[in-house]
Formats: C-alpha cells, sequence, structure tokens
C-alpha cells in the first residue's frame, strides 16, 4: 500500500500563512510607509506628517494646505503608485488630511 504524500514546499506554506494572517498587507503597509519618498516624490514625502491605513484606504496627512489642494489632485496617480509598488491592489482610496 503506497503511503501519500502530504508534504509541501516551504515557500507555499510560507505564503499560505501569510494570507492566512494578513501579513502580506501588514508587509505592505509597512513598506509603502518606509518607501513613501520613492512613492510619493520628494515634495510630497518632505510635507507628510503622517501615513496610516483604514481597510483598502490610505489617509495621508500633509502640513501643507497649498500640497493637499496640488495632492488632491493628483490622487489618481498616488494611488497607482503604490498599488504599482505593491505589485496588486493594496489600496482602492486616498484620503488626504
Amino acid at each position: 500500500m503506497a503511503k501519500k504524500n502530504n508534504l509541501i514546499k516551504l515557500g507555499d506554506a510560507i505564503t499560505q500563512i501569510f494570507k492566512q494572517e494578513n501579513l502580506d498587507v501588514k508587509i505592505s503597509q509597512f513598506s509603502v510607509k518606509n518607501n513613501w519618498k520613492e512613492i510619493a516624490g520628494e515634495p510630497i514625502a518632505v510635507n507628510t506628517t503622517g501615513i496610516f491605513f483604514l481597510r483598502k484606504r490610505i489617509v495621508v496627512t500633509l502640513k501643507s494646505p497649498a500640497l493637499k489642494h496640488e495632492v488632491s489632485f493628483r490622487k489618481e496617480e498616488l494611488l497607482n503608485n503604490i498599488n504599482k509598488f505593491c505589485g496588486y491592489k493594496l489600496v482602492e482610496e486616498i484620503v488626504i488630511q
């Protein structure tokens, strides 16, 4: 009688655990925060005072009212940059404060 092989690849097991625990999303969020300058550009990054995530939404706090106004027109571009950086659709909406 042949034994069934219940082994899986280590990489597949890690990926499965990450997805079950939502760690892939948390790691992506952490990466976005750490690479904000690369994603948003120098002028936005220098004036960013806070970034946090709420479900599929990113909330960006800026200290310059003029920059808030400019970024509000570039939300779609910034959204695309974030999702392209992650390689999947991490966020669906950007809120500027």
